[in-house]
């Protein structure tokens, strides 16, 4: 009878259930089958190197987390096979100490792996001295290398959801790549059989209303034929800036310098809205290597973006800049009532907006300008309070020489999201 554990953990290796409800009942079936008063399940972590308790069955542990040398996990590890000791000066002899045997006598601990992987430790403790027959034993060691089989198709099944999540994120870079492909066809075209005509309207609408004369009725159709054509020859100079492939001049620049250059633009918009602007820069330079026109304009769109949230009920402007690592950091956060999530997928895709007059090119080319210099974008966004975008560039040291860097807009990603 006492095989029959096996069966009942291999089906519960095999059952569609979280690692951590398959452990606690196999915890379970382990400690009634075997008699002992406790049975954990400690698992390793690589990356932190620790054990940390996942679960357990027969009163709480008070030692939630040990390190890779400590207790019995670590001697376990270091031996790379089974620990056990009858009591607590056996224990002491051996050289381990662990506060989590308190109120116990017998531990019998073994390694959870197969050929290549370490995933963790078994551990089975006892009030009493209680040994295992060879049968036992080898019945536990069965059970333990099902455990181990769990562990890892649990592993498995993450890495493919990962997997799975990154290829979906790559496929929606290449779907951004196309559009922008396309659209630089499409440019091309437009910027040679578009933009003289619109030139001829306009100029023509201007004349046409000098004859006409300001208070005619035409006059009103004519004002409204040049705000059009305005604003197609903005959608055309936001296209042809969006898609052109320019090099990148690139010099030291002071990142603190180039921010306070794009607030000084936006100063009569701050007095007029009502907007106070709260500044928390790095003490003392951060030079990152930049086409120092081309950032202003990414940088430009953004405070512009904060402007226009704020421009109703006025707010508060908080630009930061930092350090972190290898990187410069910037971040623009505002208090405009943040954006709607049904959109926040979209905000870097081209002409997408929900502003009135709006173009929807503004983050599509701040995007691409900060991914031609090597960085990223992320946003935080508290819909109905605010948003924050964050630039991340890399460092550069002070007096530089100047780098041509040429890099197709088209091979940029969208921005990332935290």
């Amino acid at each position: 009878m006492e095989y029959d554990i096996i069966e009942k953990v291999v089906e519960l290796a095999v059952a569609e259930h979280e690692l951590e409800g398959k452990l606690v009942k196999a915890a379970e079936l382990i400690a009634y089958s075997f008699g002992f008063d406790r049975c954990e399940f400690y698992l390793w972590d690589e990356g932190k190197q620790v054990f940390t308790l996942k679960a357990h069955f027969g009163g709480d542990s008070n030692h939630k987390i040990y390190a890779q040398d400590e207790g019995i996990p670590g001697a376990v590890k270091a031996q790379k096979g089974v620990f056990e000791a009858q009591s607590l000066d056996e224990l002491e002899e051996k050289g381990v100490t662990d506060r989590d045997m308190e109120g116990f006598r017998s531990v019998y601990a073994l390694p959870l792996h197969d050929r290549h992987n370490f995933y963790g430790i078994l551990s089975l403790k006892s009030r009493k001295r209680l040994a295992l027959s060879i049968k036992r034993r080898h019945i536990i060691r069965i059970v333990a290398l099902e455990l181990s089989w769990a562990i890892r198709y649990d592993e498995l099944i993450r890495n493919h959801q990962k997997i799975h999540s990154d290829l979906a994120e790559i496929q929606k870079k290449f779907a951004n790549a196309e559009k922008l492909l396309a659209l630089g066809d499409m440019a091309a075209t437009l910027a040679h059989e578009i933009r003289n005509p619109l030139i001829s309207i306009g100029g023509f609408a201007g004349r046409l209303k000098k004859q006409l004369g300001p208070d005619t009725k035409g006059a009103l159709y004519l004002d409204r034929i040049n705000i059009e054509v305005s604003r197609l020859q903005k959608i055309m100079d936001g296209i042809t800036g969006f898609l052109k492939d320019s090099a990148l001049e690139l010099r030291s620049n002071d990142i603190n310098e180039v921010i306070e250059e794009c607030l000084k633009i936006f100063n009569p918009d701050f007095r007029s809205y009502g907007i106070r602007v709260i500044k928390d820069f790095h003490k003392g330079p951060l030079h990152i290597m930049a086409d120092r026109e081309q950032l202003k304009i990414a940088f430009d769109n953004l405070i512009a973006n904060a402007v226009q949230s704020m421009e109703k009920n006025g707010g508060s402007l908080i630009i930061a800049t930092a350090l972190s690592g290898d990187l410069v950091t910037i971040s623009i956060a505002d208090n405009g009532g943040g954006i709607d999530p049904r959109y926040l997928g979209y905000i870097f895709n081209p002409f997408f907006t929900t502003k009135e007059h709006g173009t929807g090119l503004g983050l599509p080319i701040t995007n691409s300008i900060v991914n031609r210099h090597k960085g990223v974008i992320e946003v935080e966004n508290n819909a109905g309070v605010g948003v924050t975008f964050t630039v991340k560039l890399p460092r550069a040291e002070a007096k530089l020489p100047v780098v041509l860097l040429t890099d197709k807009i088209a091979e940029s990603g969208p921005g990332k999201f935290r």
